[in-house]
């Protein structure tokens, strides 16, 4: 599924998929997509103290993270990129949960999109919008855009405040942390012209490579570390009915 994923993505990208959905799919409409911050089985409070896969209790302050190259699959297969896609979505910002997308949501059965920011507008100069580096997550040139971030405080953290902050970029070799989602998208979902779709913020800390708060309360580079971060919370969106 992966890389039929990156074919498309390679295609687009390559300029052979020109149109947007909402010109390329018949009936035009919106899509909503509805963004649910939770923390395992918990929704997101910054008032709440959670518990990761190693024991260590945190809270989370700020998350931020670029949703972008959104493209929707019809039930015949093929794919209609959306162009100029991108979203900067804050947890603190309610407004920013709510993605509205052109398509024929009766045809649509799967979603796509790239958790970060890809290459090219990484190194196309200063952009505008939710890409605009006064919203704080654009680093230099070099290392271009902080895909996501994450700052909140935990008890066993060594630094000042017992505070932690993420900030994973990188986009370029082995240091590109962008990861490309596909999810299946349910009948309800269509017919109510809507997806929820669930965040889970843990999901930073818990995967195949356990995030320590202790031994890594900050990262602010691209890297080993920014790496194992996004590689974990890749797996943090779930379409709920």
């Amino acid at each position: 599924m992966r890389q039929v994923g990156l074919l498309v993505m390679g295609l687009w990208m390559a300029g052979i998929f020109q149109t947007t959905a909402a010109q390329s799919v018949a009936g035009k409409s919106m899509l909503t997509i509805q963004i649910i911050p939770v923390v395992g089985e918990k929704n997101w409070s910054p008032e709440d103290t959670y518990t990761n896969a190693l024991g260590e209790t945190f809270s989370i302050d700020k998350c931020l993270f670029y949703l972008s190259n959104f493209a929707l699959q019809s039930s015949s297969g093929k794919w209609y990129p959306i162009r100029d896609s991108y979203f900067l979505v804050n947890i603190l910002d309610s407004s920013s949960l709510q993605i509205r997308l052109p398509g024929n949501i009766t045809d649509v059965v799967s979603i796509q999109f790239l958790l970060g920011v890809d290459s090219a507008k990484n190194v196309s100069g200063i952009q505008s919008g939710v890409l605009d580096p006064a919203r704080g997550m654009f680093w230099t040139w070099n290392t271009g855009y902080v895909m996501a971030k994450m700052e909140g405080t935990s008890a066993v953290s060594p630094m000042p405040g017992k505070k932690f902050t993420y900030h994973v970029g990188g986009f370029a070799g082995e240091q590109n942390v962008t990861k490309l989602i596909q999810l299946a998208i349910d009948k309800k979902s269509t017919e109510q012209h809507r997806i929820l779709l669930q965040a889970d913020l843990l999901r930073w800390f818990n995967g195949n490579s356990p995030l320590s708060i202790a031994a890594n309360p900050v990262c602010h580079v691209p890297g080993k570390l920014a790496n194992q971060i996004a590689n974990n919370y890749q797996f943090q969106f779930r379409v709920i009915q």
